[in-house]
């Protein structure tokens, strides 16, 4: 049976050679033989000394410390259940706080740059915008140049004239972003930010108020959408919404064209 710091050892090879130089602009020798990085290229990263790093690869007991593991999960791009492993075969707790702060991770912006010229974007559990394409940018608005309230969909909802122009079905579109942040009140029941945008919702708008206190039913993870864009016009879209399972609460949304008319409008928008 494998003891624990050798499996500690043999995990955090594995994890090494999934990785490439290139990704942290590191400089090598194209007739490099390594596979992944090397030793002493995840200890510089990380920030421990090689012969440390050396002796928990070889299972030795060396004990690293919490802020030792945060780092080395951070350079060899951990997820959180194998932030989870790591930690477990360490005999360590993983700080709370790191559950709570939502990134995009390099894989997943990935995945949603290669969505373009579809629609593409990762709202948390208090439905603030978090990740995104250059298509949604087009379509939705510039979230990086938004403050937090401005990015969360249900204060815009009731707030932003471009969108209330751009949505088809603004009231649809409204109930049922209020219907999903009622639905994830246990995530954020101590957030403050986004407790005074309910409140702020609760005391202007009365549809907000009616909804919130309404028991509705969300709607379906997919279904059809029409949007009234003010630079290429109608955009005819199928979605579909589905948990990020790195990202507690979070869920990543795509809207793909119906048809050819619509898939030529969005790659008009990528180029304006």
């Amino acid at each position: 049976m494998v003891s624990q710091n050798k499996e500690l050892g043999l995990f955090l090879k594995k994890k090494r050679s999934t990785l490439r130089p290139e990704q942290f602009a590191l400089k090598f020798d194209k007739r490099r033989r390594v596979k992944g990085l090397k030793r002493e290229e995840v200890a510089d990263l990380a920030g421990v000394s090689i012969d440390w790093y050396v002796r928990i690869e070889q299972g030795q007991n060396v004990n690293p410390s919490v802020d030792v593991l945060l780092s080395l999960s951070r350079v060899l791009q951990l997820n959180n259940e194998e932030k989870r492993y790591l930690f477990n075969l360490s005999d360590k707790k993983l700080p709370m706080e790191d559950f709570t702060i939502p990134t995009i991770s390099n894989t997943l912006q990935k995945f949603l740059d290669n969505q373009n010229p579809s629609i593409a974007y990762v709202t948390d559990s208090k439905l603030t915008m978090i990740g995104w394409n250059e298509t949604a940018l087009k379509v939705y608005g510039n979230y990086e140049e938004m403050n937090e309230k401005e990015k969360n969909s249900v204060w815009r909802a009731f707030n932003d004239n471009y969108l209330k122009k751009l949505l088809d079905n603004w009231e649809g579109h409204s109930k049922l972003r209020v219907e999903q942040l009622r639905a994830n009140y246990s995530y954020y029941k101590n957030d403050n930010t986004i407790n005074e945008i309910i409140n702020e919702l609760n005391e202007k708008n009365s549809l907000f108020n009616k909804w919130w206190n309404n028991q509705g039913i969300m709607g379906t993870p997919e279904g059809q959408k029409l949007l009234h864009h003010p630079l290429v016009g109608d955009l005819y879209l199928s979605y579909i919404s589905f948990k990020s399972t790195e990202i507690e609460g979070a869920n990543i949304t795509i809207q793909m064209p119906i048809d050819d008319y619509t898939k030529n409008k969005l790659e008009q928008l990528e180029l304006a």
